[in-house]
């Protein structure tokens, strides 16, 4: 009992020679430790936009398409050293249909002061067509991350009858086949010719479209661009330049030169026309003169006819369960990446669908639930492309199990059925069943407590009898915690500070692309160099004009994609910028499209000289 009472501390007001700070010290350090650890909160608190967080945005390449014409839906996710970011949530699309999707990834890695930070940014890529006419609505789609959940913001689409593909320029060439008869009936044609003209709703037709000519031909554009209304399109070749080859055509000799070449993969069943398409071209006539040289050019309007398909539907007889929409020939392999998992590690059961036909319209299939497994939504990667006819490619779902408890478990295997346009049979596939064993994923069982009082021994340090040989502490406080709390009030600013611009970042789009606008010019820029650096002046001259029209879009947030140059040149004059500046960017915008259009007219000039005007007229907006 003794030894209990010699144990326990004196009271700081029975201590004998120990003098008391005044009660106005004790406040003033409690007030000095408050905001000392205030602005540790601050920033230990989780804030509506904080550092860690995510910026989550939808765009569309088109905001007014043509009925049944396919636009693209981006879901941007960017963020600084984020993990594996879970596929988003689209909304019930009633109005569009979902014809298939894909997603990209990049990273960049900077260093400030003496920290390497990772911005990284994640594209989810689907592809949709609009059911009916008017003006739709694409509702904010989901994303959860880290027990957080984001919206990205409404999209606004105005479908209307005609198709509203973008005119893009046809090839230049400066080198053309010879000839010298003046144009007319029989000499110049533009052909479009689909490898088949009847074919299953989902099965790919091959159609090229090229021009045909017995004339000489120095550049062209697109009248009436190439339109696919009713079709899902998987691009297979844009042609940059002329590149003619002999051909016989209807019995006659034509010097041939293909323009595009695409898979159209049909959504609906009946008949459709593929709209009639229109190319000026300057035709070279010979000279009428005995001083003329090299003649003069006419311009010169060519169409092709217009081409009616016929779409059989999918057979409903004999139509399985399974049927996930992939019309083709296809194979299924589907394995787990390990037979155990422990500590609640999850299991990845990844299913590879490979073959030939619409490898994008595929949905994933359904895996049965199993009791005690959390099955999470797939990770999608497409791979397509194209060997003459033949469009092949694979579709890799990854899908996140979690064991809820341990035991073993079995996966039933996956169906997938498809429908063989040649055997006009649906065929089923199956991989599976899979099995793993999960440890550790149960609660630790309580730890038990003894009870009864245990008695300490040496480990307690006495306060010394002798009170007066303690130390006497001052009362006047040191000057350095003064010099704390001036620090402390600039922590809290600075961090309430950051605490709003994080927040603006989220909510507000346009002040997001500004204050990275910055940062992506130069990116592109070193880009563009890069490119020159390696003598590819035609990459240059495209890499060029992206960072020029990327810079203009994201610092005054506006939709540079699909504008015209008068367009871009009203939008930079509503924005005030100097009309020197405004100028210098056209200038380069044109030399850019002409370089990589006709660069034999650009013979001569100093791209190092076009990418310091670039840089300096970027500098001044």
């Amino acid at each position: 009992m003794s030894a209990t009472l010699g144990s326990a501390r004196l009271p700081a007001h029975s201590r004998p020679g120990r003098r008391q700070a005044p009660i106005r010290v004790v406040r003033a350090r409690a007030l000095l430790v408050a905001l000392l650890v205030a602005p540790l909160i601050a920033l230990a608190s989780p804030p509506a936009a904080g550092a860690g967080d995510l910026v989550f945005s939808a765009a569309v390449d088109r905001s007014t398409v043509g009925l049944g014409e396919q636009f693209q839906l981006e879901l941007t996710v960017q963020g600084e050293n984020m993990s594996s970011v879970p596929t988003p949530t689209l909304p019930a699309l009633p109005d569009f249909s979902v014809l298939g999707s894909t997603s990209s990834q990049s990273t960049s890695i900077s260093i400030v002061n003496g920290q390497m930070k990772r911005q990284a940014s994640i594209s989810f890529i689907y592809g949709l067509a609009g059911k009916r006419l008017g003006k739709l609505s694409i509702p904010p789609c989901r994303l959860a991350y880290q027990g957080r959940e984001y919206a990205s913001q409404p999209v606004e689409i105005t479908v209307v009858k005609g198709a509203q593909g973008q005119a893009a320029p046809a090839p230049q060439s400066s080198a053309s086949p010879g000839g010298g008869e003046a144009p007319g009936e029989g000499n110049l044609a533009l052909l479009a010719e689909p490898n088949r003209r009847t074919a299953y709703v989902g099965e790919p037709i091959t159609l090229e479209i090229s021009v045909a000519t017995r004339l000489r031909i120095t550049g062209g554009g697109w009248a009436e661009a190439p339109t696919f209304e009713g079709f899902w399109v998987e691009k297979i070749l844009d042609a940059d330049k002329f590149d003619f080859r002999r051909r016989t055509v209807g019995g006659r000799a034509y010097e041939v030169s293909l323009l595009k070449k695409v898979a159209l993969f049909p959504m609906s069943p009946g008949d459709v026309t593929i709209k009639h398409m229109a190319l000026n071209v300057a035709v070279l006539q010979p000279s009428r003169d005995f001083f003329g040289m090299f003649g003069s050019p006419q311009s010169v309007k060519v169409e092709s006819r217009p081409i009616t398909l016929h779409v059989l539907p999918l057979p409903d007889r004999g139509k399985p369960a399974e049927f996930s929409g992939g019309v083709g020939r296809f194979t299924m392999s589907a394995s787990l990446d390990r037979a155990t998992s422990s500590g609640s590690e999850p299991v990845s059961l990844t299913v590879r669908i490979a073959g030939s036909g619409n490898v994008r319209m595929i949905e994933k299939p359904v895996i049965a639930p199993v009791t005690g497994l959390r099955i999470l939504a797939p990770e999608i990667r497409d791979d397509v492309h194209v060997n003459g006819d033949d469009v092949r490619g694979t579709k890799t779902l990854r899908y996140p199990i979690m064991a809820q408890a341990d035991g073993k478990y079995v996966i039933a295997a996956i169906r997938m059925a498809y429908f063989d346009p040649q055997a006009k049979a649906y065929r089923t596939l199956e991989a599976g069943p899979f099995e793993f064993a999960a440890s550790g994923t149960a609660p630790n069982a309580p730890v038990a407590e003894a009870s009864g009082l245990k008695v300490l021994g040496t480990d307690i340090n006495y306060i010394k009898s002798d009170a007066t040989s303690l130390p006497v502490t001052p009362s006047a406080p040191p000057w350095w915690p003064n010099l704390l709390y001036v620090l402390s009030l600039a922590t809290v600013a600075g961090a309430f500070g950051y605490r709003e611009h994080s927040a603006r970042l989220l909510s507000d789009r346009g002040y997001a692309r500004k204050v990275r606008s910055s940062g992506l010019a130069k990116r592109r820029l070193r880009q563009a160099e890069g490119f020159l650096g390696k003598r590819d002046e035609k990459a240059f001259h495209s890499a060029l004009a992206t960072a020029v029209v990327g810079y203009i879009g994201d610092r005054f947030n506006i939709d540079t994609h699909a504008m015209t140059k008068d367009q871009l040149r009203d939008e930079l004059e509503r924005a005030q910028v100097r009309p020197e500046t405004r100028a210098t960017i056209m200038e380069v915008l044109e030399h850019c499209e002409t370089a990589r259009f006709a660069p034999a007219m650009l013979a001569g000039r100093d791209p190092r000289a076009l990418f310091e005007k670039a840089r300096t007229a970027l500098g001044q907006v």
